[in-house]
Order: structure tokens, then C-alpha cells, then sequence
């Protein structure tokens, strides 16, 4: 299998935590590629188009709706399409990003 991507891991992150907010997942996404949230992420900003619906009959990228799909206005579910792009392999450090996240948002 090829290097997983953003894609690959946003799915990854739904498939396991589903009915989770954009923000979690971007906030994962952000310390997936960086190793930790600082003064360049920007919960406005970064990483959003992959959220984006779809407001004229088609959207930015296409992920919203298509991998992925709002079940409320702020929670999330992977789509029939998305379970092909959940990488296994991502599995455990999803699992640990999630555990860092919680305990520094806890606070």
C-alpha cells in the first residue's frame, strides 16, 4: 500500500471515534503532521476544506459528503466511499493522537 495521506488518516480518524466534530479531527490531522498543535494551527484555518459541504451543487475538494458526512450540524460519520480510504496501518496512532489531544483539551 501506498504512503498514507490526509485523506487516508481523516477516514482512519472518523472510522474510529465516529460522531466526532471537524475540530477534533483537524486538530488530529494538525499533530498527525506536525507532532503537536502550536502557534500554526488555527482552528479557523487549518485543514477546513476537507469539511467543506457543498453550497452551490459542488464543494471544494469533494470529501465532505462523499468520504465522509455530517449527522448533525457538528458531528461526523464515514460514508460507504470513506471505509476504502481507512488505512489500518493508522490505527494505533490515531488511537494515540486521540489520547494526547483529550488530555491537553481536558485541561
Amino acid at each position: 500500500m501506498a504512503k498514507s495521506n490526509n485523506l487516508n488518516f481523516i477516514a482512519t480518524y472518523i472510522f474510529e471515534h465516529p460522531g466526532c466534530s471537524a475540530s477534533e479531527v483537524r486538530r488530529a490531522l494538525y499533530v498527525f503532521k506536525n507532532r503537536q498543535i502550536d502557534e500554526n494551527f488555527s482552528e479557523r484555518k487549518s485543514y477546513v476544506s476537507y469539511f467543506q459541504q457543498p453550497t452551490s451543487g459542488i464543494s471544494h475538494r469533494g470529501y465532505a459528503g462523499k468520504y465522509w458526512k455530517k449527522i448533525n450540524r457538528t458531528r461526523w460519520i464515514i460514508t460507504e466511499s470513506g471505509l476504502q480510504k481507512i488505512d489500518k496501518r493508522l490505527l494505533k496512532k490515531v488511537r494515540k493522537i486521540n489520547k494526547k489531544l483529550c488530555r491537553a483539551y481536558r485541561n
